[in-house]
């Protein structure tokens, strides 16, 4: 998502337009939901994706015609059994995705989009689709930030008083006095701390920087806390686990504890549970949980504080190695957070860390 609106904002800088499509609705079984987004380049080049396929391969053929005449517009795919066959798919839903043309007038309003993804901030995304060939745009955050059809531009802002700022939507589309708007809030950029910096951290932080998740690696082991050893991390900190430093984390935070023993797991998880991080994964065995858990309770933590977080970390696929488990921990914490940002589809199964046959501890 952020190399989308980061070669938007080069493209737009160097004065050469581009064609950003984005699903704006999806339902049923499709390649990918809304919020999804893919850049179509007038050198023909793409970035990102919206899903592969048929889908894609047309949604990108009318970008490409949308570059040539400068027009904006809404295309509707319906890959339903029938409907499917005169594009060549069969998943089965139906996703509308709106192909936009954005010249280098928007620069602002997409280097504000760049920006707040570079300084991780929050910031509301709207867009006005009433009539696609004229539509405009909102960024708001801290200030709000407009671009597009005038008369539009001043409903934005219009539908942003009477909403506020802070309001929060999963992506989606909106009904509002006669007009249809699209809507998406953008967190903060995920960060994943992982205390410990062994084997399983080594296999972990690759797997996360690949999927947006900005890694700190602390350890209290100068050979194991270095950027040589882990190249793809954000930081890397030698600090005391028993008195850690103030890393500023918060309900927007993913920690994964996995330090030598279950001493070290037990100091960091007492000292991160009253931090209320979004989510706290454990590794060990039953007995290193139980050992953990019993130490919190006998500190004052609450039981149902202690088993909101995840143990054993990752999700429950009988992974062995430590790429296994990597791959087991970073599922886990893309279904966490999806969930969080309402990126689940609507007919996805729910589940809770409850849910999942983890170890339960008494």
């Amino acid at each position: 998502m952020d190399d989308v609106f980061l070669r938007l904002e080069e493209e737009l800088r160097a004065g050469r337009p581009a064609a950003l499509l984005t699903v704006v609705e999806s339902h049923g079984a499709t390649p990918r939901g809304a919020g999804s987004r893919q850049l179509v380049l007038t050198s023909g080049d793409t970035v990102g994706t919206i899903g592969g396929g048929i889908g894609e391969y047309k949604a990108c053929e009318a970008a490409r015609r949308v570059l040539q005449d400068g027009v904006s517009t809404l295309l509707a795919y319906d890959l339903s059994p029938g409907a499917a066959a005169d594009i060549g798919a069969v998943c089965g839903g139906t996703f509308t995705v709106f192909c936009q043309y954005i010249g280098p007038e928007a620069a602002a309003c997409i280097s504000a989009i760049a920006e707040y993804g570079r300084n991780r901030r929050p910031y509301l995304l709207l867009c006005d689709m009433t009539e696609p060939a004229q539509w405009a745009m909102a960024v708001a955050g801290p200030e709000t930030i407009c671009c597009g059809d005038e008369q539009h531009m001043a409903d934005l802002q219009l539908f942003l008083q009477k909403s506020g700022n802070a309001s929060t939507y999963k992506p989606q589309l909106i009904s509002y006095g006669g007009k249809l708007l699209y809507a998406e809030s953008f967190f903060s950029a995920s960060r994943a701390f992982i205390f410990g910096g062994g084997h399983v951290a080594c296999a972990l932080v690759p797997v996360l920087a690949r999927v947006g998740f900005s890694c700190v690696v602390v350890d209290d082991r100068e050979d194991f806390a270095n950027a040589e050893r882990f190249p793809d991390a954000e930081s890397v900190v030698v600090a005391d686990l028993e008195h850690l430093p103030d890393f500023h984390i918060g309900e927007d935070d993913y920690v994964c504890i996995m330090t030598r023993g279950h001493v070290g797991d037990y100091v960091v998880e007492r000292q991160i549970l009253p931090l209320r991080p979004q989510y706290i994964g454990v590794i060990g065995s039953r007995n290193k949980l139980y050992f953990v858990r019993e130490k919190l309770l006998a500190d004052g933590f609450a039981a149902e504080e202690i088993d909101n977080t995840y143990g054993p970390i990752g999700l429950p696929i009988s992974a062995a190695t430590p790429e296994e488990i990597a791959v087991s921990i970073a599922a886990e914490l893309i279904a966490v957070r999806a969930r969080r940002e309402g990126r689940e589809k609507a007919d996805a199964k729910k589940w809770r860390a409850a849910d999942v046959p983890h170890i339960r501890l008494p």
